[in-house]
């Protein structure tokens, strides 16, 4: 009897439960979070209060959002050159981000991509 869990093509045993992708498709699955994630699409590192101008919410709420995205790996924190430290910056993992021909942001973590469109 074959394993239900194996690729047919390649005979690979595929986890029936990758908590990597469900903790990264979690995370994506507030508003807020993902409005965090669309806005350091745009290549920048940003700060807590940045995010929260950008997308018109308390700092400390962001905090929070920044944080769950943190342990879930959809992004990290960095000190951008010049900064002083005393600030968070937070930017999306290097190599995850690349910009599509039609001008698309596209995120790609390996287990899910998010595409965003330049408004």
């Amino acid at each position: 009897m074959s394993d239900p869990t194996a690729s047919p093509e390649s005979n690979v045993v595929i986890s029936a439960f990758a908590p990597e992708a469900v903790g990264l498709h979690a995370a994506l699955g507030d508003g807020v979070r993902l409005g965090i994630v669309r806005e350091l699409a745009a290549g920048k590192a940003l700060n807590v209060q940045m995010l929260a101008t950008r997308l018109d919410r308390d700092p400390d709420l962001i905090s929070k959002h920044l944080r769950v995205l943190r342990e879930a790996r959809v992004i990290e924190r960095v000190r951008p050159p010049g900064s002083d430290g005393r600030q968070q910056f937070h930017q999306l993992p290097p190599g995850t981000l690349r910009t599509l021909p039609d001008g698309t942001r596209e995120v790609d973590w390996q287990v899910a991509v998010a595409r965003f469109k330049s408004a």
